[in-house]
């Protein structure tokens, strides 16, 4: 088969640092290519080079065997080359059709011709296979459906390659099967689709090969086929391998040594409730002790997070603290009362264009300095908790934030919260988007955190992350309780089951 794309040697370096070293990739025509790699690898480096957005690399790319350098994401897609992000770029207040158009909406005589577009919107989703109403408002679809109209977008944009960025990491396991039908449709179709993804059994199934990437450069590409998780682990990580293979476990005995009866309940949630989001939620988190919620998306996760941290007013229930019933106006009451809270994006949680010490010493400026600043001060307490959180690279407090790779964004966030140790820390998808090495650090801080008398929180759509952390669990669905884990063992299936 033709490459319909190929790097050739590329290499590419941002100041003194190495981001790809002499990478060779090629993706075939009509063929669903995996790339995988820790944290740091090179992976993003890469998508961006392939979507236009870096064009000062060295070595030769060819799009469909002619040499090509784009000088742009505008450049790209003018060459039938687009990407999807993580972070999904729709427009919740508008409807699927205008989505699917964005800026260039049909129009006669300068008017927008509403009926056409509604049309061509609904006949180019049911030529994709797409059961989706292109009248709805965006917002009304599930994180799932949003994804799935994203890639028509681009599709219907013009694009052949279409680089998938970690594409399953927000979607339940009905979704994702989903996603996998429609990604094979387009295989059908002659599409080529670059997936990256730090879940390996997503990758192993959808895709034909699969390159592995380390330390900037590539290790390997295998044919998925052959190829097994484990396999994919070693590649990625080496002689760490064996210690982390644990993160990709499929069940556990939940832990039954501790005494319930001789630890203090730090927070008592009682019949919660609020209106369209959830209802009747109530559990327990003792000191020193992980709970685990877990629940797909939209099973209630968010909002009752956001009110356990004081960011929104439940309608129903009770919410104590230390068994003492406490009303949480807004964050800094929370704050202050010992309750931390990492959300679901971390980006929201961090000032991108700031120095890595400011964003850790943040939220508990006030109390650190004692109403003054002081650089030195600060710079000192945010070394201690780089080095406790395991940051990378060490001893860099100056860099910004937003140059890290997420895995070690989330260390920063971590690290803010942790300048004053929480009574209660909520964590609301700790590890998500992280690669194996990053979600087993994470893990092993918030299970330090427990062994301190911190009561841990945890929220997440990913059973790793729970069967990982978890003393106890409670399942979520459709903004209820659906079924409570305390003892014996646990397998994904029972959570998927339950959820």
């Amino acid at each position: 088969m033709t490459a319909a794309l190929e790097l050739r040697n590329v290499s590419k370096r941002y100041g003194g640092a190495i981001a790809l070293s002499e990478v060779n990739f090629d993706v075939e025509s009509g063929e669903v290519h995996g790339l995988i790699g820790e944290n740091g690898a090179g992976k993003s480096t890469m998508m961006k080079l392939l979507a236009g957005v870096f064009n000062d690399y060295d070595g030769e790319m060819l799009l469909r065997g002619q040499a090509a350098r784009l000088a742009s994401p505008a450049d790209a897609q003018a060459k039938d080359i687009d990407m999807v992000h993580q972070e999904l770029s729709t427009f919740a207040h508008l409807t699927v059709a205008e989505n699917l158009f964005g800026r260039k909406l049909p129009s006669r005589a300068g008017v927008v011709d509403w009926g056409r577009m509604r049309r061509e919107a609904q006949e180019h989703l049911h030529q994709l296979g797409l059961d989706i109403d292109a009248s709805r408002p965006m917002g009304e679809l599930s994180v799932g459906s949003q994804q799935l109209v994203e890639i028509a977008r681009v599709i219907f944009s013009g694009a052949d390659i279409i680089i998938l960025d970690e594409p399953t990491s927000a979607l339940s396991a009905p979704e994702t099967r989903r996603l996998f039908e429609f990604v094979a449709n387009l295989k059908r179709q002659g599409k080529t689709l670059i997936f990256v993804s730090h879940f390996l059994e997503d990758v192993l199934e959808v895709s034909d090969r699969v390159t592995v990437l380390k330390n900037s450069r590539k290790v390997q590409t295998l044919a998925a086929k052959d190829a097994t998780k484990h396999q994919l682990i070693e590649l990625m990580i080496g002689s760490d391998a064996r210690i982390l293979q644990r993160t990709y476990e499929q069940g556990k005995r939940l832990d039954e040594r501790r005494d319930e009866t001789r630890r203090e309940v730090s927070v008592a949630v009682r019949n919660l409730g609020k209106r369209g989001a959830f209802a009747d939620v109530s559990f327990d988190v003792h000191a020193g002790e992980i709970v685990g919620l877990f629940g797909f998306m939209g099973a209630g996760q968010n909002p009752l997070a956001a009110c356990l941290f004081g960011a929104d007013k439940p309608d129903a229930g009770t919410i104590s603290l230390a068994g003492k019933p406490v009303t949480l106006k807004n964050t800094s009451m929370a704050r202050d009362a010992g309750i931390a809270y990492v959300p679901e994006n971390r980006r929201n949680s961090l000032a991108l264009r700031q120095e890595i010490f400011k964003n850790i010493t943040l939220a508990h400026l006030g109390t650190l300095l004692r109403g003054m600043l002081n650089r030195r001060a600060e710079l000192a307490v945010a070394n201690d908790l780089s080095v406790q959180v395991g940051l990378r690279p060490a001893g860099r407090p100056l860099m910004e934030v937003g140059s890290l790779s997420g895995g070690n964004q989330q260390k920063v966030v971590l690290a803010k919260w942790l300048t004053r140790l929480p009574k209660v820390l909520i964590l609301n998808e700790p590890t998500r988007g992280m690669d194996v090495g990053a979600k087993e650090d994470v893990i092993r801080i918030v299970k330090s955190l427990r062994e301190k008398g911190v009561a841990v929180l945890v929220l997440s759509t990913e059973p790793e992350t729970i069967l990982n952390l978890a003393d106890r669990v409670t399942v979520l669905k459709r903004g209820a309780v659906a079924k409570e884990f305390a003892s014996g063992r646990i397998e994904k299936a029972d959570l998927l089951d339950a959820a």
